[in-house]
């Protein structure tokens, strides 16, 4: 199984959260390791505390730093990839180190200033993009692709729901129904069923 490393555009683009049910989804068809820039949000997300890692978040699903077994990475910003790297820890340099890995990056609203900043970081290596999708945006998936010439991999709404799951601790149990997430799964689920080959970078 690849890795895939989740990017977002900027802070607060909902990268978290798309790590999460990437993984889930993942954890469905086995064990799945999620290494996370900020642990403690993954937690909070999922209704419990940080504690000793490998920490079991839900059945074959756990958040690890060790390195090992290490299938979704939150790595934080795009930002934080280009100046001085979101890895700056163990697992974050064996994702480095192995080429069988995706990077995409999460964008939010789309909003203008997260457009631009993917527009301005062109050299990023990024292999697809997550919407995070907000009502009443000027801006939809279309002109993403349009605008980065990047492939939109999927469309994630950002709706009352998905935010009441986060709030209330139940992302991980209700992720899998959410029709919010389907596009997420799918496109998870065509990644397992075809076992990629490793990415060619622009």
């Amino acid at each position: 199984m690849q890795t895939i490393e989740f990017i977002g555009v900027r802070g607060g683009h909902g990268t978290t959260t798309v790590a999460l049910v990437a993984a889930a989804t993942l954890a469905n068809r086995g064990p799945t390791g999620i290494a996370a820039h900020d642990p403690d949000a993954v937690c909070v997300a999922v209704g419990t505390t940080t504690g000793e890692l490998p920490l079991p978040l839900a059945n074959h699903l756990d958040l690890k730093f060790d390195g090992t077994d290490i299938d979704i990475v939150d790595a934080g910003t795009l930002e934080q990839y280009l100046d001085v790297g979101p890895f700056d820890d163990e697992p974050a340099r064996a994702v480095q180190s192995s080429c069988e890995r995706l990077r995409i990056g999460v964008l939010r609203g789309p909003d203008y200033v997260g457009l631009r900043t993917l527009c301005g970081h062109q050299e990023a290596q990024l292999d697809g993009i997550i919407v995070v999708a907000e009502a009443g945006r000027a801006l939809d998936a279309r002109d993403v692709e349009h605008v980065t010439g990047r492939a939109v991999v999927a469309v994630v709404d950002h709706t009352p729901a998905v935010a009441r799951a986060i709030d209330a601790g139940l992302l991980l149990s209700r992720c899998r129904v959410l029709r919010e997430f389907a596009q997420l799964r799918d496109w998870v689920a065509q990644i397992v069923s075809q076992e990629a080959p490793c990415a060619a970078h622009a």
